[in-house]
Order: C-alpha cells, then sequence, then structure tokens
C-alpha cells in the first residue's frame, strides 16, 4: 500500500507545484505507477477520497494503469460537488490564516468537525501545514484559491468516469443525499457497490479508519483473480 503526497501537498517538493490540473495530476498519478510497478505485474486497487477520487478515476478510465482490479471513490460525487463550488471560497476565507502551533491546528480541525477523530488528526493534520517565513506560524501548506480555475474540471463528468471505469468500483459515502441522478440509476443497475457510513463526515477514511480499512480489504479481496486449478483427466 502506498500514500503518496501529490504536487502541491505534504512534502513534495518539485516545478510547477501550482499546476494542479486534471491532466496534469492524472499524469502525476500514472507515473508514479509507472516509476514504482515498471513490471506491471502486480494487481492494484485505486483508492481516491474528494478530489483525489476525481484523479483516481479518470486515471483509471484512461487504461494507463496496468492491472487495476478495483477502483475505490470516497465521498466523492459530480452533483454534490459541483454543487458546492461557489461556496469554497467562503469556506477557505473563514478558515484561520496561521496557527500558533500544530497543536493549535489539530484543535481546530475536531472542534469545526473536519475531522472527527482525535488519533487521526494527530496523524494527518501536521502534514497540511507548514511554518511561515518566520517561523513562529503555521499556514497551510495547499493554498486553495490559486486552485480554483481547476475546480470545475475535477469533477465534471465525474460520475459517467467513474461509472464506466473498467473494472469493479466501490464508493464510500456518509449519506445518500450526496448521490446525483447519473449515480442513482447506475447503483440500481448494479454497475458499482456502495456503501454509507452516515457516522462520518467529508473525511471519512479518518473518521471511521478502521470501517473503511475494512470495507477497502473486503472489496480487494473479493475481486482478486480466480486461481483454478487445472487437472488432467
Amino acid at each position: 500500500m502506498f500514500s503518496p503526497d501529490f504536487r502541491g501537498h505534504g512534502a513534495t517538493t518539485g516545478d510547477n507545484q501550482d499546476d494542479m490540473s486534471l491532466d496534469r495530476m492524472v499524469d502525476d498519478l500514472v507515473g508514479l505507477f509507472d516509476t514504482l510497478f515498471p513490471d506491471n505485474r502486480r494487481d492494484v486497487v485505486v483508492v481516491g477520497h474528494s478530489m483525489g477520487g476525481a484523479i483516481a478515476a479518470h486515471a483509471v478510465s484512461s487504461k494507463r494503469i496496468q492491472n487495476v482490479r478495483g477502483l475505490i471513490l470516497i465521498d466523492i460525487v459530480e452533483g454534490s460537488a459541483m454543487d458546492s463550488l461557489s461556496a469554497i471560497p467562503m469556506f477557505i476565507n473563514a478558515r484561520p490564516k496561521t496557527f500558533d502551533s500544530v497543536e493549535n491546528a489539530i484543535y481546530w480541525h475536531i472542534e469545526s468537525d473536519s475531522i472527527q477523530n482525535h488519533e487521526s488528526a494527530r496523524l494527518s493534520v501536521p502534514s497540511l501545514l507548514v511554518p511561515v517565513k518566520d517561523g513562529k506560524q503555521m499556514t497551510w501548506r495547499t493554498q486553495l484559491l490559486p486552485t480554483e480555475k481547476f475546480w470545475k474540471e475535477w469533477y465534471l463528468g465525474l460520475s459517467k468516469t467513474f461509472v464506466s471505469a473498467p473494472t469493479a468500483k466501490l464508493l464510500i459515502l456518509a449519506g445518500t443525499d450526496r448521490l446525483d441522478k447519473e449515480l442513482l440509476i447506475a447503483q440500481m443497475q448494479g454497475k458499482f457497490q456502495l456503501e454509507l457510513l452516515p457516522a462520518a463526515g467529508h473525511t471519512i477514511q479518518e473518521d471511521l479508519p478502521d470501517r473503511v480499512g475494512d470495507l477497502v480489504v473486503s472489496f480487494w479481496k473479493r475481486n482478486q483473480p480466480l486461481n483454478i486449478p487445472v487437472t488432467r483427466l
């Protein structure tokens, strides 16, 4: 299992860190697989949360990643994502711009219900931050507002891309209200597995890591290729 920091995130450095266009991010993901698994012999399940789910879906649908046994999206649906775009700048501007310490940032994520699980917050929040220039406070590693020009392309057409992906599919959501029309129809037709975890917030994998882990492992095992022994008569 590997969970990379994409460009503009975590500890990743390099040129064009602000280029978070869909094509660029998909190229990054495909490049990771080509580098880590050059022989293309490993079966893989690709998992993506939120915007990462859009990247995962497009990468798998492009068929540029070999031996994909499954695609899992966590709390990302085209309809609700597109509907929420106009409110995102308000949310970003309402967040604290800086924190006095990493501990303060963890506390804010818990108090604002961004993450419900204290242990998860202690593990994930530090990678969201970098020191400000004077080194006395922490600020956000990824500046979201400059990426606004990419938001629509991340999500537009996502439902169709997900449903048509040539592999087994699992969608994990916090509630059915997030399903759009295309996904509702596809789910009734049995085109993907749907799992609901209503006790979680948007960061489902952090709020309920054990439950999500069980779902991922179960999905992976169920979609392993059959090894049927051949008996000579």
